[in-house]
């Protein structure tokens, strides 16, 4: 199967099917740069490229053909890839449809598409955002910092790498001049591909976003403490967590379903740590479980929109609603009060999203507080993903007296 192809099968199955866009390229047993490139383009600027071939079509067409347009247009006209070495293979693709003059439309639109079709002044369109969504950055954040958010949506990030701690030191990788830090957090980036590299390879390096690692770098946890990460799914900042605390103490990292902690599970064993305890339970019912306010800290890296990590999961502004922001929040508010239950006097309860949205974030927090006189705000933050080039976070600290 020729890579246009195998990126056409992957962009059906994420934008037909609903599948997650990193776990359809992680399953193909082909991929490539350009594999990748295409099919994340396409889902960055779905709607901007949709507006572009639709000018040139008269009647409504079925999802299939509707995709493949999705996937050429971008190739054209973005990857700017010359219509004599991709044309004549997106109308090959087009025959197999079986929809009748498929592989004729195809090819005339094709060859009518232009850099002007892309040309709009409705932000919206031009950064493929939901107008609701749009709406409502304007609304929390203000007509400027809510168009820098879309416009950095679009482009391509980068890897971020943490160091393994318990294997080598900062110090020592940056002795190879294809590791370059990053400016939030700990973080470093690699030039090159990191996964056929021998640091990932032996462990030394951690794929995890900057934003996300800022989340642990900002709890204070130390050796021997008992911390419960009350989502921790994949277990990225379980084993943060972990390492932070020189493999010492104890880790509970609680998830909802089997097959989630069995990725918390590899991710322990791989890094060779010994003190994360996985165990599956309802986080909104995790006291029935273990004892009320026997945890010094407590995380709470709860389920939210992940507005903030568009640039890495695009397939998620082509299907989310407001209203499925309103059951997240009801949520969101459920777990925080179990992750509230579960702090020590003293302790600390850390709630973090991947999301950009005040009613997930600050309202959130202000409403616990409003409930819980006994817990204080110390520090918060929303990082934006133009800030530093990273994802889309926020982070709040709370002290329980």
């Amino acid at each position: 199967m020729k890579e246009r192809e195998i990126a056409y099968q992957n962009l059906c199955q994420i934008i037909i099917d609903g599948k997650y866009s990193n776990l359809v390229l992680r399953a193909g047993r082909q991929t490539s740069p350009f594999i990748t490139q295409l099919v994340y383009g396409t889902l960055r600027n779905y709607r901007l490229v949709r507006e572009a071939w639709r000018k040139h079509v008269e009647k409504k067409v079925p999802n299939r053909l509707a995709v493949l347009l999705d996937g050429a247009c971008y190739e054209l006209l973005l990857m700017e890839t010359p219509a004599y070495a991709a044309v004549n293979e997106w109308v090959e693709i087009a025959g197999g449809l079986k929809k009748g003059a498929c592989k004729g439309l195809v090819n005339a639109v094709l060859h009518r598409l232009s850099k002007a079709d892309l040309e709009t002044a409705d932000l919206a369109i031009a950064t493929s955002h939901p107008d609701w969504l749009l709406r409502m950055w304007q609304a929390h954040y203000g007509q400027e910092k809510a168009a820098e958010i879309c416009r950095k949506n679009i482009e391509e990030p980068r890897v971020a790498l943490r160091t393994n701690e318990l294997l080598t030191s900062r110090e020592e990788l940056l002795k190879d001049p294809r590791f370059t830090v990053g400016q939030l957090s700990s973080a470093l980036y690699y030039d090159g591909n990191i996964l056929e590299s021998d640091y990932y390879k032996d462990n030394l390096v951690i794929i995890q976003s900057e934003s996300s690692q800022e989340v642990v770098n900002n709890l204070p946890v130390k050796e021997n403490m008992r911390v419960l990460d009350l989502c921790a799914a994949p277990g990225s900042k379980s084993v943060q967590l972990a390492m932070k605390m020189n493999n010492t103490g104890t880790v509970v990292a609680n998830d909802l379903y089997d097959f989630r902690c069995e990725l918390i599970r590899q991710n322990a064993e791989r890094y060779g740590l010994t003190d994360i305890e996985v165990c599956c339970h309802d986080g909104t019912q995790i006291d029935q479980y273990y004892p009320q306010q026997s945890f010094d800290a407590v995380l709470l890296d709860g389920a939210c929109s992940g507005l903030g990590t568009l640039r890495h999961k695009p397939e998620i502004k082509m299907t989310i609603t407001d209203k499925d922001i309103d059951y997240l929040i009801i949520l969101q508010k459920r777990l925080l009060e179990a992750a509230g239950r579960m702090v020590r006097s003293g302790g600390i309860l850390m709630y973090s999203t991947c999301t950009l949205n005040k009613k997930e974030n600050e309202r959130q927090v202000e409403a616990f507080l409003k409930e819980h006189p006994d817990f204080h705000l110390d520090d918060q933050k929303t990082v934006f993903p133009m800030d530093y080039d990273s994802d889309g976070f926020y982070w709040a600290r709370l002290t329980r007296d």
